[in-house]
């Protein structure tokens, strides 16, 4: 991917944002120094990428945001520390995939050129965009079975949906671990053939889950689907 897209570096994490608990978790970094990884995390210059804040709160699909939007500019202006960082670390933004997987915690997938490699202007943004939304949906749904495998993963998971309503983690608790993962690629925007690669299953497996989905929540499609599950009606 990141040959093929043009870019030379790469960063995969996990960015916390809530009001007085942030934190960040690192999946995957390609051509970022550890200079880099400490200042950005130890720095905690993270706190202020504007990424995370021109999202919208609503939005559990995830988007490609390019370097140089005007409402990325708009933030990323006042954001000093953030400003510099890429600065002194010689970074050449070139855009990045923001998911919020739950409220105010986020999945990124930070896309870089330097100055003595690729030309940012030669990026396959087309690309790129498709094999973000790839690997961010296979990271979620490893996140969410190793939730799921954890000692209480189920009310955990529980839990977190209940922020979206309140009947939301009696919903899921219908649901058994592989249909959950599929419901959340489908509320996520995917089709069945994109389920199926992820989940790793053919897709008249996809399709038995959801007919089982549609019968154990009493709904017809998968927009009553993911409203029911995660919009909490």
């Amino acid at each position: 991917m990141i040959a093929s897209c043009g870019l030379d570096s790469l960063s995969i994490f996990f960015s916390a944002q809530s009001q007085g608990a942030t934190d960040l978790t690192y999946l995957f970094h390609h051509g970022v120094s550890e200079e880099a990884q400490h200042a950005y995390k130890d720095g905690r210059v993270f706190e202020e990428d504007p990424f995370t804040r021109v999202i919208d709160r609503t939005d559990r699909c995830g988007r490609m945001i390019r370097w140089g939007e005007d409402r990325l500019d708009r933030v990323a202006d006042g954001a000093t520390e953030y400003r510099q960082f890429i600065n002194c670390h010689s970074v050449d933004v070139v855009g990045a995939w923001v998911q919020q997987v739950l409220p105010d915690f986020y999945l990124l997938i930070g896309a870089h050129c330097h100055p003595d490699g690729h030309r940012k202007s030669d990026v396959a943004h087309g690309l790129l965009e498709r094999e973000s939304a790839a690997i961010s949906q296979m990271v979620v749904s490893q996140l969410f079975e190793e939730i799921l495998a954890g000692a209480g993963g189920r009310g955990t998971l529980q839990a977190a949906l209940s922020d979206s309503g309140p009947a939301a983690g009696g919903v899921a608790a219908k649901l058994s671990s592989r249909e959950l993962q599929i419901a959340q690629l489908i509320g996520a925007g995917k089709q069945n053939k994109q389920v199926a690669f992820i989940a790793g299953i053919s897709e008249f497996t996809v399709e038995n889950h959801l007919r089982r989905i549609y019968r154990k929540l009493d709904v017809h499609n998968r927009a009553a689907m993911t409203a029911k599950i995660f919009g909490g009606h």
